[in-house]
């Protein structure tokens, strides 16, 4: 697709339209190639029955994504991935609250409520949690598979509710149902379903962040900075790294600078989701000098994903930070997705924090 496309990918039943943005030259973002075809099951042969079950689709396919990465690449590289879903699921409910009545799994689109806003992270990162907790209830990951697949079978060709498929999972595991799982304390079906907030269940995830905490130190320790060789880093260790110099930004004085000039394959890099963290780095301690790179990020592609953090977090962040907003915004809103361009447009009519 155009640049302007909005989305990761559309899993249209007979042919997949992708941003991109996926080119990377290595193949290191093929998760989303992953999720899409994982779509074939979970949201075209059974679908959601209406847009407030839309976690249905999204929360199996996140699993089905994670579980075929973890046989191909193994569980390192699937809980990294996974690492920055959770980041990103922490973000949004940062941005909108816990309380959003939109981060529940099952929503409620009523009259003023804009459909295009349930299109965020809780039904993907919320809906994968959830899910897992039930592979967590069952205990046996081949067991949990022969689920799924069951699942499928059941209800192929079908529009379902959550309710359909949880009764489904009861009746699967009887066992189970005569235990009361469906209502343990803190775990509820229902507080999954209706509850806005946080996952009540996490999947372990256990992957370390020492050198982040080396890079936030004043002052730095290069030695012990230079010992850590990350040129045989996958991306997605490397975009858990930089998660975490996120969290911890803004930096002492002078750290980012050398930062970028340590890690040039991170700075300068091609890849869309390490360019998207970088220019974030880049706004949060305001490093004009490399706020071009984030103005050409902008110029080069529109995804949703990608577009909408730069400018709140460029409108958050200083006054030459607002003016690059203004100018990105007024060179490329032509060339955006005309919901992408409204999203940009309210988070500029918004007063900028601190005024």
């Amino acid at each position: 697709m155009p640049p302007s496309f909005p989305f990761g990918g559309m899993e249209n039943p007979c042919i997949t339209f992708v941003t991109p943005c996926l080119l990377a030259g290595d193949r290191s973002l093929v998760d989303v190639i992953i999720h899409e075809i994982s779509h074939s099951w979970f949201g075209n042969l059974v679908t959601n029955a209406n847009w407030g079950e839309f976690w249905l689709n999204e929360g199996f396919t996140m699993f089905a994504q994670r579980r075929i990465s973890t046989v191909v690449y193994g569980a390192a590289y699937t809980c990294l991935e996974a690492a920055t879903g959770r980041a990103l699921l922490r973000q949004h409910m940062d941005n909108t609250g816990e309380d959003h009545p939109l981060n529940k799994l099952r929503v409620k689109i009523e009259p003023g409520v804009n459909p295009d806003d349930t299109y965020n992270e809780t039904p993907y990162e919320k809906g994968y949690c959830f899910v897992s907790y039930l592979a967590h209830l069952v205990g046996d990951q081949s067991t949990f598979d022969a689920f799924l697949q069951a699942y499928v079978n059941r209800f192929k060709f079908q529009s379902i509710t959550a309710d359909d498929a949880l009764e489904f999972f009861l009746e699967h595991f009887p066992e189970l149902k005569k235990k009361g799982v469906a209502t343990i304390p803190g775990f509820e079906f229902d507080r999954w379903l209706n509850t806005p907030g946080w996952p009540p269940y996490l999947p372990d995830l256990s992957p370390g962040e020492t050198l982040a905490e080396l890079w936030a130190a004043s002052p730095l320790n290069l030695e012990a900075i230079k010992a850590v060789d990350i040129a045989a880093w996958k991306t997605y260790q490397l975009i858990f790294f930089l998660d975490k110099i996120l969290q911890k930004s803004p930096l002492p004085g002078g750290n980012v600078e050398k930062l970028s000039e340590t890690y040039p394959k991170i700075s300068c890099a091609q890849n869309a989701e390490l360019r998207l963290r970088w220019c974030q780095i880049v706004l949060k301690n305001n490093l004009e000098a490399e706020f071009g790179k984030v103005k050409d990020f902008l110029h080069s592609q529109g995804k949703q994903k990608y577009t909408l953090p730069l400018y709140r977090a460029m409108w958050s962040g200083s006054k030459s930070a607002r003016a690059l907003a203004v100018e990105t915004f007024s060179a490329t809103a032509a060339q955006l997705h005309v919901n992408v361009r409204n999203y940009v447009k309210k988070i500029l009519d918004a007063a900028p924090v601190g005024s």
